[in-house]
């Protein structure tokens, strides 16, 4: 396909996204819109005024009469230029405060929707991208579509309104006077866009560069710790100059040149159109057919026409640089779609009861690489099941499938008889804990943190969850208990403190199926051993699922399910599984023995 209809679609595109986000802030638009028109219409008509009363200044004798009321034409005129000036003074004032407020508006909504749009993704969609990249994407693009709206569509609406009346007056002045303005506003535009149009792919790599030198940045940051244990503080130094200062400096460098070539260009355009009206108005002049007040009047429409397609060249660079990093946004998250949380008809009890059954399920994630294969089980509510195994058999994926996280490639996953696809995710997910093996904290208090679990719990309620997960003991030795900031992802908690708070958290919830993700891998034997006991009293009466690598944390399950290859290969208790010769889970159980 011709690279020229690439650009243009490429450019339809931009505007078609950028009206559909415009859309939420409409009335105002309107009405910025209608201020614009009056202000055009003030505006442009100044020139015309100032240019009278210069001429009724050289002849004194000129009147004007407003009904039985006769004044000199020079005061007449004056106050009219007072009152015109004064309006349009009020209007642009009011234009720009409700202009600077919407940008304002626009920019933050803008990331609001975006950060809202990320959290209603499919979790997959967070596995795969960088939230760096995707902040960056999101901070840029606010930025300019704010920029776009009101630069383009609000500083600029008056003054191309004002055009048309300059056009008008010009014509009426002297027809040959306006032919020039046409001709060198159609010069200077025919090179903007010949400048312009070999920018597009230029931009398009300016920005990929810039996200993604961003993103870097961004993840060398928030993995500190990582970079500081393994001492890597120069290799990342070396990575990020490079990728800003480097690649994506280059690019935006040759940007800027084509830029100012394009600022020289306007001037010399400009110079040589003034240039022409000067010369042509000496000999009108001569003739008569001009007057001095009138040669005022073109000046200032000169400018005033000339005015709009200036700005719009210094606001060109801006626009482009907005369509392209809309596009790319929209690309990279709003065209990413939004997990369906509430099917047609779907089946949305009150409470969950805890039994799941998968019937020759098999799942992949790309559709080339088979994840699961034909798996089949049944867990009766209330049952106790380990999964063990190796690292990548599958174990985390069949969690996944459990919370409706992802769906079956083939067969189906049953929670109480029904299809998790015709589930309310919302119920479905609400009746499910999560005790990860690397708990995340936000960047708030220990009582918040643990409330996450279930945020209408009360102060007495978070606190008795802590207790039973033996979390209450270290967290009133900080200096603000449970007001305590835990930092950025828990950074000021030890990984056995963050689990412990995960499992309080779990504690509040009260699902109807726990999930047990390596619960204790970061725990001390002691910690562990109390720990262990409360997971007895919260796994009662609750279907729960324990991931685990370490034997030990399984050896009460009801039954074991050992993973290879995503298949269930052997099931069991521990003592049956233990005792069965060239057994998966035997080798396992034996080897982590001899380690003692």
């Amino acid at each position: 396909m011709n690279k020229k209809i690439l650009k243009t679609e490429e450019t339809k595109s931009g505007w078609k996204i950028l009206f559909k986000h415009l859309k939420d802030y409409k009335p105002s638009l309107i009405l910025l819109a209608v201020l614009g028109i009056i202000s055009a219409l003030a505006n442009g008509t100044v020139p015309y005024i100032v240019g009278s009363f210069l001429d009724a200044l050289i002849d004194f004798s000129k009147t004007l009469s407003v009904g039985d009321i006769t004044i000199t034409a020079w005061l007449g005129l004056l106050l009219l230029w007072v009152f015109v000036q004064l309006a349009a003074n009020v209007v642009d004032w009011i234009i720009d405060r409700k202009g600077r407020a919407l940008r304002m508006t626009m920019q933050l909504g803008y990331q609001a929707k975006g950060f809202v749009h990320l959290l209603f993704v499919p979790l997959a969609f967070h596995k795969d991208e960088k939230i760096g990249e995707l902040s960056n994407h999101l901070e840029k693009t606010s930025w300019q579509i704010a920029s776009i709206a009101e630069n383009i569509l609000v500083s600029l609406t008056p003054p191309i309104l004002s055009v048309m009346v300059g056009f008008t007056v010009t014509l009426l002045i002297n027809p040959l006077f306006t032919l020039v303005l046409v001709l060198g506003v159609i010069v200077y535009v025919l090179v903007l866009i010949r400048l312009v149009v070999p920018t597009t792919n230029l931009l398009e790599e300016g920005h990929s560069a810039w996200t993604n030198a961003y993103a870097d940045a961004f993840q060398a940051v928030t993995n500190i710790q990582t970079v500081k244990h393994m001492v890597t503080e120069e290799y990342e130094k070396n990575k990020i100059e490079k990728s800003f200062l480097g690649h994506a400096a280059k690019l935006w460098n040759k940007l800027q040149f084509i830029w100012s070539s394009i600022n020289f260009y306007q001037r010399m355009i400009v110079l040589a159109t003034q240039a022409v009206i000067f010369f042509l108005s000496v000999y009108f002049i001569q003739q008569g057919e001009l007057t001095i007040g009138e040669l005022v009047a073109l000046n200032g429409y000169a400018a005033l026409l000339f005015g709009p397609f200036v700005m719009l060249g210094h606001e060109w660079q801006m626009l482009q640089n907005g369509l392209v990093s809309i596009k790319q946004a929209e690309e990279k998250i709003f065209a990413t779609k939004q997990e369906n949380y509430h099917p047609k008809n779907a089946y949305a009890p009150s409470k969950i009861n805890g039994a799941v059954e998968f019937k020759n399920v098999s799942f992949s994630y790309d559709g080339a690489t088979t994840v699961l294969d034909g798996l089949n089980f049944k867990v009766e509510r209330g049952e106790h099941i380990a999964f063990v195994g190796k690292s990548g058999v599958g174990k985390s994926t069949t969690i996944d499938l459990i919370s409706g996280y992802y769906f079956p490639t083939k067969g189906v996953v049953l929670v109480d008889d029904h299809d998790t696809r015709t589930f309310d995710l919302t119920l479905l997910r609400n009746g499910i804990a999560v005790v990860p093996q690397e708990p995340v904290l936000f960047n708030d208090t220990v009582m918040m943190n643990i409330r996450y679990g279930m945020l209408g719990a009360t102060d007495t309620e978070v606190i008795e969850a802590a207790k039973k997960a033996h979390a209450h003991e270290f967290i009133q030795e900080l200096p603000k208990k449970y007001d305590q900031l835990v930092g950025e992802r828990g950074v000021k908690l030890s990984v056995g403190q963050k689990q412990r708070i995960a499992i309080a958290r779990a504690i509040l919830r009260n699902p109807s199926i726990l999930i047990l993700d390596e619960p204790t891998s970061a725990l001390d034997a002691e910690t562990e051993k109390q720990i262990a006991e409360s997971f007895e009293e919260l796994m009662k009466s609750k279907t729960t699922f324990i991931i685990a690598h370490r034997l030990s944390t399984v050896r009460k399950a009801d039954r074991i399910f050992v993973f290879e290859k995503g298949k269930i290969v052997e099931e069991g208790k521990h003592e049956d599984l233990a005792k069965q010769e060239s057994g998966i889970y035997k080798r396992l159980h034996d080897y982590q023995v001899g380690l003692r």
